[in-house]
């Protein structure tokens, strides 16, 4: 089994390969596996890129694509999803292909099933490496966020790689896509933590989530001074609205199941580290409270959408209620 950043480094470094085996259900590492291959293959050329399913297409369909040749592009990347539900003379011919495949034609199967045991699984390894693309454990994340860094050409202080995974560690690519927007902001090449303090997309998130732990908390002095601290960044009520609705119905869930917190299937606008304690934000709340702040946020959408509404005073008023 191949380490998936090593797999990187070496399409990096234009050491790539005919055939590749990814196993593992991560779509954002697939994706960004992918697109890597694509950057050294057709380098800046158009990508001739075709994505085959077994499910939509008969094994010999497939094996046609893969060995057909043009006179416009001599170069091809094909991606062929689930080829362990390929049958019969179909498998035998796609391992017999990746033994021996077209010059310039370039094969990425993918296998979402990592423990997937198939006969065609147990061939093909034979010849294939397979690389993991399953989704790195919590422990791992630490390595994962340097690695992005290093993929912008930049280093870390540790503390800010802390702070990224404790806010966005719920995914791998929300992890990548921060550290993406930190390093455009930031010319130096090693990025320290005081370079976070400035006004910054990244800064609001931040500050976003440390509103709505103080809430969760009933702190209502720290709740008060980062209100007025957000809305002086130039953050406005409006776009407030839908992470703070998401907040009190995220804990109303929580309350509404003995406390117990099932992460959504949906896309919440909510850090890792609220959403880790939502089930105890929701415990010093009363289910009528949570129901009555929700409301009121409606109410001051309408608000903002309709009247010269003061961004400021529409958010500390709602705190007080929230809180108080």
């Amino acid at each position: 089994m191949i380490e998936f950043k090593n797999a990187i480094r070496l399409i990096q470094k234009n050491d790539i390969l005919p055939v590749y085996y990814l196993k593992g259900e991560d779509q954002f590492l697939q994706t960004f596996f992918i697109e890597k291959l694509c950057n050294v293959i057709f380098s800046g050329n158009d990508i001739d890129k075709s994505l085959l399913i077994p499910n939509e297409m008969s094994g010999k369909e497939i094996l046609e694509r893969i060995l057909s040749s043009d006179l416009f592009s001599a170069k091809k990347l094909f991606i062929l999803r689930d080829p362990q539900q390929l049958k019969g003379k179909a498998v035998k011919d796609l391992l017999d292909y990746c033994s021996k495949p077209v010059p310039e034609h370039f094969l990425v199967l993918i296998n979402d099933h990592y423990m997937d045991n198939s006969s065609f699984s147990k061939a093909i390894v034979k010849n294939t490496d397979p690389i993991n693309v399953t989704t790195p454990f919590a422990r791992d994340l630490n390595k994962w966020a340097k690695f992005f860094f290093q993929e912008n050409s930049k280093t870390a202080e540790p503390l800010i790689i802390e702070e990224i995974i404790e806010h966005y560690g719920d995914s791998i690519y929300n992890i990548k896509n921060e550290i993406d927007k930190l390093c455009l902001m930031n010319n130096e090449s090693r990025i320290e933590y005081d370079d976070m303090n400035s006004p910054s997309s990244w800064m609001r998130s931040r500050k976003r989530w440390e509103l709505m732990s103080a809430i969760g908390k009933h702190d209502l002095e720290r709740s008060i001074i980062l209100a007025k601290e957000i809305i002086g960044d130039s953050d406005t009520m409006i776009s407030l609205i839908y992470p703070l609705t998401a907040f009190f119905q995220e804990m109303l869930y929580a309350k509404m199941n003995n406390g117990t917190f099932v992460n959504p299937k949906s896309y919440i606008p909510l850090s890792n580290s609220i959403k880790n304690n939502i089930s105890t934000f929701a415990s010093g709340y009363k289910k009528e409270k949570i129901e009555k702040s929700i409301r009121e946020l409606t109410k001051i959408e309408t608000r903002q959408k309709t009247s010269n509404s003061n961004d400021e005073s529409d958010l500390i008023h709602f705190i007080y209620n929230a809180i108080g």
